[in-house]
């Protein structure tokens, strides 16, 4: 069996830790020192997600199609955009935004300041169709008409930015966004909400992102014309035959035959291209092996990392390492599994890490135990 693991910002970004306070994690440490490297661009966790299921990242990308998936709905063909709840911390230079990592909305909240957004839209002569439905506490969804579709800065990019630098860009459609979310910012000022949550000396929700709009129809891949000069024994390449049409997106083959992810994007993603999705286990011990290869995301790092807490990244790497890593590096000597892949993306690199378990003649590879060669600090660019 071989397993691929995304562990996105376990191995930190620049500046994000100071290297003498890097920890040690020796699971980790001796994969590296075992296995294959391969440097990759940096990606974000989001962007890691639909690079390895067939999609490069593009603005077009429909993320709030894919997790409404995730989250029990039916996209169809229809227009969706995510509308997630955030906090705005206003300088004096620049209005900063926080998203659901730090304010961490409960369900409760969520419906009751989606109740009072739902009835401003309502009245509204270019919204009155439109409707936030809360499927998650920090996932809310506005289906709109294919006209009205924004430009906009996906919440992963804009999460500690200047949101000046990333406000929605109207389209040809009649919805002001920049407008429509000032006004709804507005309305969450005097929320009951919000001044339960200060009374409780907790940031407030005081700001809704659109992002991630798109209908399934954007990422359907690109078909390209089939040359077939060389049937025809013609040394050009005028004779380009285009294909039938295809009705609907193309599904792409891929090597993995079960997801094992919390993530919504990855499971929808997974569901979108017809890969069984399971719960993520605790620990590798709770992994169900029978499959051939499995796909795992552990996106707790990328969480903490955030949500700027260094002590809870330290925490969840600690316990990935315990309870994933180390495990995995015994599995391998004692051939519970044949091969892994670790990928390991942060916003400045990716590390591919393939590695393998030793063969009955590399006898010496099995008696010399998997240790680190070189710090973790090393790693970090």
């Amino acid at each position: 069996m071989h397993l691929t693991l995304l562990i996105p910002d376990l191995i930190p970004p620049p500046g994000f830790i100071a290297e003498p306070d890097l920890p040690a994690l020796p699971g980790l440490q001796a994969l590296l020192a075992q296995g294959t490297i391969k440097r990759q661009p940096g990606r974000f966790l989001e962007e890691a997600c639909l690079h390895e299921l067939g999609l490069k990242y593009i603005a077009s990308n429909p993320v709030a199609a894919l997790s409404l998936l995730a989250d029990g709905g039916q996209p169809g063909d229809d227009m969706w955009l995510r509308a997630d709840p955030v906090h705005l911390h206003i300088s004096r230079d620049n209005v900063q935004l926080m998203d659901s990592h730090v304010i961490e909305p409960t369900l409760d909240e969520a419906h009751a300041i989606a109740t009072t957004l739902n009835h401003h839209l309502a009245t509204g002569e270019t919204t009155r169709e439109l409707v936030i439905e809360v499927r998650d506490a920090a996932r809310w969804y506005l289906k709109i008409p294919h006209t009205e579709m924004p430009e906009t800065t996906s919440l992963w990019r804009a999460s500690g930015a200047n949101v000046f630098d990333h406000l929605p860009e109207n389209t040809a459609g009649n919805i002001n966004w920049r407008s429509l979310q000032n006004e709804l910012q507005m309305l969450l000022h005097d929320h009951p909400v919000n001044l339960a949550r200060l009374e409780r000396n907790t940031l407030p929700i005081n700001g809704i992102w659109f992002w991630g709009g798109g209908t399934f129809r954007t990422h359907a891949p690109v078909v390209k014309a089939a040359n077939t000069s060389h049937l025809l024994q013609i040394r050009n390449t005028r004779n380009m035959i285009m294909p039938p049409t295809v009705k609907g997106p193309a599904q792409a083959e891929y090597p993995y035959r079960l997801m094992l992810a919390k993530l919504a994007l990855a499971r929808g993603l997974a569901i979108n291209n017809k890969l069984p999705v399971s719960a993520l286990p605790i620990n590798f011990a709770q992994m169900p092996l029978a499959s051939t290869h499995n796909f795992v995301v552990l996106h707790q790092p990328t969480r903490a990392l955030r949500a700027n807490q260094r002590h809870e990244w330290m925490t969840a790497v600690g316990a990935i390492d315990a309870d994933w890593l180390q495990p995995l590096k015994a599995a391998l000597i004692d051939r519970t599994i044949e091969s892994l892949t670790l990928l390991l993306p942060n916003e400045a690199a990716t590390l591919r890490v393939h590695v393998v378990q030793p063969q009955p003649w590399e006898f010496w590879k099995i008696l010399k135990p998997m240790v680190a060669k070189k710090p973790l600090a090393k790693y970090v660019l």
